[in-house]
């Protein structure tokens, strides 16, 4: 179990609690892919989420939208095609482009993988206000698009 270990004389640095909010994210996710019996593991979601989302997109947007290099999402994509819950389609106009779909084994799922989501947002938000909620958010939010920027200017 975690254990909060901040002293008076320590600063609060957001991204320790991020990273223990991630990895408490991670164990929910993992008990609960374990209590539905789904047959793909925690570091496929974001790959799956993608292409749920986005039926036809490319690997290079997957890679983009979840913020992963294209190493990992090319070995995430075939681990859930090898898994039958995705299938590459040639695109017509340019052979080197392949699209990604939902299989209809992951269609079948879905509504569980959103389920167990749901689940966790539940959890996350357990005690906050109906106007806490999206103010958390948006600060988040902002966070990551200052590292993006970091990021897009160095």
């Amino acid at each position: 179990m975690l254990e909060d270990n901040t002293s008076m004389t320590q600063p609060d640095y957001i991204n320790r609690v991020i990273s223990y909010l991630y990895r408490y994210g991670q164990r929910f996710l993992v008990k609960k892919f374990n209590e539905y019996g789904l047959p793909f593991e925690v570091g496929q979601l974001p790959f799956i989420m993608q292409i749920y989302r986005n039926p036809g997109i490319t690997q290079e947007g997957i890679s983009a939208n979840a913020v992963m290099d294209k190493g990992t999402t090319a070995r995430g994509v075939k681990r859930l095609e090898k898994l039958g819950l995705a299938a590459r389609e040639t695109d017509l106009r340019d052979r080197r482009v392949n699209h990604i779909y939902p299989t209809p084994a992951a269609l079948e799922i879905k509504d569980w993988v959103f389920r167990i989501i749901d689940e966790l947002h539940q959890v996350l938000y357990r005690g906050l206000s109906e106007d806490e909620i999206p103010l958390a958010v948006s600060l988040l939010f902002r966070m990551k698009d200052n590292m993006k920027d970091y990021f897009s200017n160095n």
